[in-house]
């Protein structure tokens, strides 16, 4: 896997196994109509330090996200509250955060706004004592008349703090362990689509270059943060 750790000028700093006897399948979303290969249900995306040279001016050209599948009707549900906010000081970046399930043709769901972040509801919760919280969001839209907060994920450095607020009122913090550009082809979801291991946030955006023709950006801007323990 080719995947470049995301550092720069001032601040450049496993899919769920979830319950059932179905084959798990791993899908990513593409960043605009094309999609990567399309086997059943969920799927999240990411972004990359390049800006697009030649930005998306139609509804098709939103970010990807990458998701995984299952036999969602067997899937057991987070233990934990579901996360409804995410805020991110070092960056001043604050987003609400829906849960999301997968779409007909077995992607992950993602709001339309680039203002609005999904949270894969089939993975693991903040405060689940293992697995991994997947939060994704678009890194611009057309609905959104631009880019959105999460296009500055790639600004993040090591140490940096991402709260977690859940639909109970606690905020749940976590710090920033690496930021990484990954090629679409090249992102080995199954590592982050994981309600196994030890517990851990990914943020997940679309980055790199927009590629016109299909209507996408080529990368994915992944995100890792652990739990701030005490």
């Amino acid at each position: 896997m080719t995947a470049r750790t995301l550092r720069g000028t001032a601040r450049l700093g496993r899919t769920a196994r979830l319950a059932g006897a179905a084959a798990l399948v791993l899908v990513v979303a593409a960043c605009g109509t094309a999609a990567e290969p399309t086997p059943p249900p969920a799927t999240t995306s990411s972004q990359d330090t390049d800006r697009p040279t030649d930005p998306p001016t139609t509804a098709a050209a939103l970010p990807e996200v990458p998701v995984r599948s299952a036999d969602l009707a067997s899937a057991a549900e987070p233990v934990g509250p579901a996360p409804t906010a995410v805020s991110i000081p070092a960056l001043d970046v604050q987003l609400p955060v829906d849960p999301v399930g997968v779409q007909a043709d077995g992607q992950m769901e993602i709001p339309p706004l680039a203002e609005r972040a999904g949270w894969y509801r089939f993975g693991a919760a903040p405060s689940d004592a293992e697995g991994t919280t997947v939060v994704a969001a678009h890194v611009d839209s057309v609905a959104s008349a631009g880019l959105g907060p999460f296009a500055r994920l790639q600004e993040l450095a090591p140490g940096d703090v991402v709260d977690v607020t859940l639909a109970d009122g606690t905020v749940v913090p976590f710090a920033v362990t690496s930021v990484v550009a990954v090629a679409k082809s090249d992102a080995a979801w199954d590592a982050v689509f994981t309600r196994e291991g030890p517990r851990r946030l990914v943020l997940i955006t679309c980055g790199g270059t927009f590629q016109r023709e299909e209507r996408r950006y080529s990368d994915n801007i992944i995100v890792t943060a652990d739990p701030v323990l005490g």
